[in-house]
């Protein structure tokens, strides 16, 4: 197995059929699909469905809350692949840049998507408060750690498995700024990251409360700038 996706996933039941469908015409058995799942609604009878169908679908469920990085590090241990994808259950990218951001695996070791950089096309634009947040928010950690990652948080990432392997057990945060602590741990160890361009559409109906999950990835962050500071200076 080349390949595995790994989506985390919260009372996904109004679109994890179609993000499926998507997927599943686009790769078809060329890779594993793992759906992490915190869910109380239909999202893990919906998943069962498409398994009993096509057994590289995997419904990996969980019976209390993971957050995001919690989820992914749960997928990640029962993933296969030599590549594994990190998607967002919303497919907030086109699928051909899903395959350009995995097909960059071949250059680097860890691919990015990103909403930041030149030949980037936004096909349907979020609300501006959440275009400021996010870009504070990356600014910010890109500040503190200097990670010099434009976009740390577009839903769409891919990895070398022995890159997880070696970076996974240190990565503290399982909330929305798992994605940026987890490229920082990357970078850290000496890994190549690229960034990748793609077209991005905004989906509503999102998980994030903009409000309570900004206020706590800041909280994250400060924490492990903290950490890591201290550890410096000891050094």
């Amino acid at each position: 197995m080349n390949l595995s996706i790994v989506i985390p996933a919260y009372n996904e039941e109004k679109r994890v059929k179609a993000t499926l469908e998507h997927l599943i015409e686009k790769f078809n058995k060329s890779c594993e699909i793992l759906i992490v799942s915190e869910s109380t609604d239909k999202t893990n009878s919906i998943v069962l469905a498409f398994s009993e169908a096509a057994p590289f679908v995997k419904l990996v469920p969980s019976a209390g809350r993971l957050g995001k990085g919690g989820a992914f590090k749960k997928g990640f241990a029962r993933s296969h692949g030599n590549i594994v994808m990190l998607l967002d259950s919303d497919l907030p990218v086109l699928l051909s840049d899903v395959e350009n951001v995995m097909l960059t695996i071949g250059e680097v070791d860890v691919a990015v998507a990103s909403r930041e950089i030149e030949g980037t096309k936004i096909v349907v634009y979020p609300p501006l408060v959440r275009v400021f947040a996010g870009k504070v928010f990356s600014k910010l950690f890109n500040f503190l750690f200097g990670l010099n990652v434009r976009d740390t948080q577009c839903g769409c990432k891919a990895f070398k498995r022995e890159v997880l392997e070696n970076v996974l057990p240190a990565v503290e945060s399982n909330g929305f700024e798992f994605d940026a602590e987890l490229l920082f741990r990357c970078k850290k160890m000496g890994y190549t990251i690229k960034e990748v361009p793609v077209n991005w559409s905004y989906k509503p109906d999102s998980k994030l409360n903009l409000f309570k999950d900004t206020i706590s990835m800041g909280k994250g962050v400060l924490k492990l700038w903290l950490k890591t500071y201290v550890a410096m200076q000891k050094n």
